[in-house]
């Protein structure tokens, strides 16, 4: 079942990730690092967390500490991103796997330094810092060498010319990090773990240190290992990375609470919608649709698969899709044309989706849905994470483990997928009409024994049709709903001969 909570005060969380770095102060101190070839491991790694968790937690301190990295804090979004790592500096330059690291400066909305480790045979080693790795242009390039480390690191391989080498990995700001597929472009991104996400008072919890394994000749994955550390808990994060078509990571996690947690979100995602064509009037602006995601797919429990379509509501709202042991969920761009959005340099056509595939039994819970009011491109207004039914105990021990998809969409092609939502108002006054728009082999032999099974719970539908598209196997399904109230949740699926012949079609409408 799906309900929402709505709240005009919203969650400053869920704006982008820019707004929520320079919201909460970023200067926490390092944690000690370890000496010169200090062994390592997983399980030294959750030693380290579990340590950490029986300890009072050490607060952000203030901007400007001796310990912050100093020098470049104050520079604008295009003085940053002009700044260049130099590539002979990379890790692993002198390897004859595919995969490099390189670094970030502490810089712009990133002034927290990281201690960064590279594990080879089992034994942890600084990366060696110097400013000179950074190549820093105009009137910033002395004030370069006070920087005193590293903000985060992006991992590359060559994943659309064999002879490039292009990021497939970046973890940087929180506990934040992102990838993408082949041919496309950056967009949604995904975090060690949400606390309290979507309401007010959110927490952050950050990656405090990291270590790369340095990987084989040859080897055809690499591993980054991350300490997180927040108020309410501590981590041990591990990533396996495997680049190709799509990348996908293997994430196990170990996690240490020091409070009792209600409101931790697993598997987290955060993206930005602000309109598609179903909005109806959506002020001045030349573009169709502006979105990195456009939509929450879900494959439950019991095999159904969901379809909801995300909007840019107009008071912030939290919705939850009860389930046990899900299959799956993510968040999509089905609208894949570039005159879907009609915009040549952000090529929202190109942004990837991210599936979350739970390995082992999850048990119960609900998938969240956070949708934030927003005016900007700019802005992450929407999250979805998954919440365990159960609380985690102060002192206990959660284990986690789940892969990450990024690139297409992990849904199967059997059952028909809704590939657009339109609404708006209906001829007959006070009734609004909603078509949605199916496609998939299901459907390619034609509407015979085909029926709408539509459910309205705030409303009442007065009229329903489906319409065969110009195209094979693609149909429109549409309805009438007659609302009794300010909300109406919505659904509905195609049957054939009383069988499920596509994923069910949910929507929360509001006045």
């Amino acid at each position: 079942m799906e309900f929402a909570s709505v709240s005009r005060r919203g969650a400053l969380g869920m704006l982008s990730l820019g707004a929520l770095v320079a919201m909460l102060p970023r200067l926490v101190a390092a944690q000690p690092a370890p000496v010169e070839g200090e062994a390592f491991s997983p399980d030294i790694l959750r030693g380290l967390a579990e340590n950490l968790a029986k300890k009072p937690y050490r607060a952000p301190v203030a901007s400007g500490d001796k310990r912050g990295g100093g020098g470049l804090a104050g520079l604008s979004y295009d003085e940053y991103f002009r700044i260049r790592f130099r590539g002979e500096h990379a890790l692993w330059a002198d390897r004859a796997a595919p995969f490099r690291a390189e670094f970030f400066p502490p810089a712009y909305l990133y002034p927290r330094v990281f201690p960064i480790y590279e594990v080879e045979g089992g034994v942890a080693r600084p990366v060696p810092f110097d400013p000179e790795m950074f190549d820093v242009p105009g009137e910033h390039a002395g004030a370069a060498k006070a920087i005193g480390g590293f903000s985060g690191l992006r991992l590359l391989w060559p994943l659309n010319r064999a002879d490039k080498l292009d990021e497939i990995a970046v973890f940087q700001g929180a506990s934040y990090f992102r990838s993408l597929g082949r041919d496309q472009f950056y967009g949604l991104s995904s975090r060690g773990l949400a606390i309290g996400a979507g309401e007010p008072n959110e927490e952050f919890p950050s990656f405090e240190r990291f270590w790369l394994e340095r990987p084989a000749d040859g080897a055809e994955t690499v591993v980054v290992h991350a300490l997180m550390d927040s108020p309410s808990c501590t981590g041990a994060y591990s990533f396996t990375i495997r680049p190709g078509q799509a990348v996908t990571f293997d994430v196990t996690a170990t996690i240490f609470p020091r409070v009792k947690m209600t409101k931790m979100g697993v598997a987290a995602q955060s993206s930005m919608f602000l309109f598609n064509v179903s909005d109806g009037p959506r002020g001045d602006d030349f573009r169709t649709a502006v979105h990195d995601s456009d939509g929450l797919a879900m494959l439950t429990g019991t095999g159904e698969q969901i379809w909801r379509p995300l909007t840019n509501p107009t008071a912030h709202r939290l919705s939850y899709f009860q389930d046990e042991n899900p299959r799956g969920f993510g968040l999509v761009q089905r609208a894949r044309r570039l005159e879907d959005y009609g915009d040549l340099e952000a090529r929202y056509d190109l942004r990837p989706s991210l599936w979350v595939e739970p390995l082992g039994a999850w048990g119960k819970g609900a998938v969240v849905l956070a949708e934030l009011a927003t005016r900007k491109e700019s802005d992450d207004n929407i999250a979805v994470f998954w919440r365990p039914e159960q609380a985690w105990e102060a002192g206990s021990r959660v284990d986690l483990s789940y892969r990450l998809h990024w690139g297409g969409e992990r849904l199967g092609d059997g059952e028909a997928r809704v590939v657009r939502t339109r609404t708006g108002a209906d001829a007959q006054d006070g009734l609004r009409m909603f078509t949605i728009d199916l496609s998939g082999p299901m459907l390619a032999d034609g509407l015979d024994g085909v029926r709408l099974d539509i459910e309205a719970k705030g409303g009442e539908t007065t009229w329903s049709n489906i319409t065969p598209y110009p195209r094979a196997a693609t149909v429109r399904a549409a309805f009438g709903l007659k609302p009794v109230g300010k909300q109406a949740e919505l659904s509905l699926r195609l049957t054939r001969d009383g069988k499920p012949i596509s994923e069910t079609w949910r929507y929360l409408w509001t006045a």
